[in-house]
């Protein structure tokens, strides 16, 4: 972390117990100007991956701006439902990315410990937490959770909810396959969108959502071409572009600007040189873009490129239908990070297969045990087929949990037994 960034995040941490709001305005400020620099300053990536990093500054600023138009969602709720409102979504794992960059995360981790959340806890769910804790983060129209994959969601957002004094909707996943389970899922979304309404006073308008969802069907299908396309071209980046590409494919599919970035992508992608000569990663959860040493690794390489993350192709290709219940419900039953984690290991191996990596980087977000219990026998499985395999133990946003060089001097290991076996 750069002098600048460090300062700025004690500037915040100072403000947080009698000046909330002036934290507040501090990163909302700190946001903007991120923002501003990102389409005028730095702009290394290609145009559509700025554009989508610009949707999602914009993203993170409206529940801090407008708390009223914006409700909480964890990773894989269904925001079409949010869209036919007009609401803004906000989650865990942005917010605290976006603090996490700001310097700024300790206070709020130390907030939400203070107050009983175990330490062992997921740190982007801690930082959440805190930031509601302290006054930072607005109290937001409702919270709209799923219990897909992640065990924190059911603790947190109740929490939340209580804290708030907010309505609470729950959308449970069950962890079979078959068509009942969409059925069923597909019957809470019709009722969580007649809670919606009824809480706005607004009718459903579901013209806007059947158009909202094929759009999402369409921005998958695109990405998954964009990937096709990847296998054969090099295309260095940032571990933060396929972070946003995540944020595009969830809470914010269904939107004009997911769909731009998609279409925009595989264009880029059909217009890139051939692979050459550089090592390929494949990534299995979040990434890690808060270590220095880490981002000078990996980010605009030309000799080391992260092809995607998993995250970004966790849903398998999906029926044709004109429901877009059915296809929203579908979309979370199938997903492969729902169910036994045997599942989630063969969409990565599939997807390994089709993009030939050099090597899969399994990365263990702290707190996060689906992932962390199901490492060791991905890496059994990835390597049996014939891709090395490094787990990597680390935190996606708390620097506490990451000392300097911890991570990377793994990975540097892993690099090197790559290229050697190259």
């Amino acid at each position: 972390m750069n002098q600048a960034v460090e300062k700025f995040g004690r500037m915040v941490d100072n403000q947080l117990p009698d000046h909330p709001k002036t934290a507040r305005n501090l990163l909302t400020t700190a946001y903007r100007l991120n923002g501003w620099a990102g389409k005028h300053l730095f702009k290394k990536t290609t145009p559509a991956r700025l554009a989508l990093a610009d949707v999602c500054n914009n993203a993170i600023l409206q529940p801090f701006d407008h708390p009223q138009q914006s409700a909480m969602v964890s990773l894989f709720t269904p925001c079409e439902l949010l869209q036919m409102f007009g609401l803004a979504p906000m989650f865990p794992e942005a917010l605290a990315c976006y603090i996490s960059g700001a310097g700024a995360e300790r206070g709020f981790i130390e907030a939400a410990e203070a107050s009983g959340i175990p330490e062992t806890f997921c740190s982007y769910h801690k930082i959440l937490l805190g930031t509601a804790q302290t006054g930072v983060l607005p109290k937001p129209r409702f919270i709209f959770n799923t219990t897909l994959a992640c065990d924190a969601n059911t603790l947190t957002f109740r929490r939340l909810a209580e804290f708030y004094g907010v309505p609470h909707l729950v959308l449970d996943i069950p962890q079979t396959q078959d068509e009942a389970a969409v059925t069923y899922v597909a019957e809470q979304l019709k009722d969580c969108a007649r809670s919606i309404s009824r809480l706005l006073h607004r009718p459903l308008d579901e013209a806007k959502l059947c158009a909202s969802v094929a759009r999402g069907r369409q921005t998958l299908d695109t990405y998954q071409q964009y990937l096709e396309e990847r296998a054969r071209k090099s295309m260095p980046d940032e571990m933060t572009s396929e972070m946003y590409a995540v944020f595009a494919l969830h809470v914010l599919l269904g939107t004009p600007a997911a769909l731009q970035f998609a279409q925009g992508i595989l264009k880029e992608a059909k217009a890139a040189p051939s692979r050459g000569k550089e090592l390929r990663l494949l990534w299995v959860h979040t990434l890690p873009n808060l270590d220095n040493a880490m981002i000078d690794l990996l980010d605009f390489n030309p000799s080391c490129q992260i092809l995607a993350a998993d995250l970004c192709f966790d849903v398998p290709e999906l029926p044709e239908t004109d429901d877009p219940w059915q296809t929203m419900a579908r979309r979370l039953v199938q997903n492969h990070l729902n169910g036994p984690a045997q599942r989630r290991i063969d969409a990565v191996l599939q997807q390994a297969k089709r993009l030939q990596p050099d090597g899969i980087v399994w990365f263990c977000h702290w707190g996060c045990r689906q992932t962390s219990g199901a490492s060791q026998m991905g890496r059994a499985e990835l390597e049996k087929a014939g891709f090395p395999t490094l787990v990597l133990d680390g935190d996606a946003c708390d620097r506490s949990n990451c000392p300097p060089g911890q991570m990377t001097t793994r990975m540097q290991a892993f690099l090197e037994m790559l290229e050697e076996k190259a």
